[in-house]
């Protein structure tokens, strides 16, 4: 009778042990499905994020230029550089032209104020008021030992003597003469201005253009 209640004891015993040890196994198998549960959503999440980031990217690359068109304004702003060292090269190169023709003005004005004085533009006709010239003009003549063509007539040289006329009317040729070089440089000087201000306007004009093409560049 001991042995069969022995015998009953044992199973029973072995069958709770089984059980603990299920139990365990569960509660470990739901702890690791739990855990590999949440490594899962947190990938989802992962993923979530990089297909909204290459969505993006994806719009940027839409609204970016083509390729052709970004060597194109490359082209331009190439050509436009170059065309603007050009204008400045040239600028540089009427400015010192201007700057060697107001030079060569000055010294002419010395040399015309030591041969008629100081009014030189007035004795030459060069003022803007004619018959202010006209009336300063013989007095200042007269001054140097110039005649006016409507003197009266010289006497006869003596033989021997220099002939005043001669050297009159060669002076008078050579002041003709000088007024005649200032007046065509007077124009050449203004002509020479026109043209630096049409070149200043467009060397500004191409490095707008180059300015421009080079910020499109910049945001390509």
């Amino acid at each position: 009778m001991s042995s069969q209640t022995t015998r009953t004891k044992r199973p029973s015993t072995r069958n709770a042990v089984l059980a603990d040890d299920l139990g365990v196994l569960t509660e470990g198998s739901d702890s690791t499905e739990y855990g590999l549960r949440q490594q899962l959503l947190e990938k989802d999440k992962q993923n979530d994020k990089l297909s909204d980031r290459i969505h993006e990217l994806q719009e940027q690359l839409a609204q970016r230029p083509s390729l052709e068109d970004v060597m194109k304004l490359r082209r331009e702003y190439q050509n436009l550089d170059l065309l603007l060292q050009g204008t400045q090269r040239e600028n540089e190169r009427c400015m010192a032209e201007l700057e060697r023709a107001k030079t060569r003005e000055k010294l002419l004005e010395k040399e015309l104020a030591n041969l008629v004085g100081d009014n030189w533009q007035t004795n030459l006709g060069l003022s803007p008021g004619p018959a202010a010239v006209r009336s300063s003009h013989a007095p200042r003549m007269r001054q140097f030992g110039f005649q006016a063509e409507t003197s009266e007539p010289a006497s006869p040289p003596i033989e021997g003597e220099v002939n005043p006329t001669g050297m009159q009317s060669a002076q008078l040729e050579h002041l003709e003469n000088i007024r005649m070089l200032v007046l065509g440089m007077d124009q050449k000087l203004s002509s020479r201005a026109d043209t630096l201000e049409k070149l200043v306007q467009r060397a500004d004009s191409e490095l707008a253009k180059v300015k421009q093409a080079s910020v499109a560049l910049q945001g390509s």
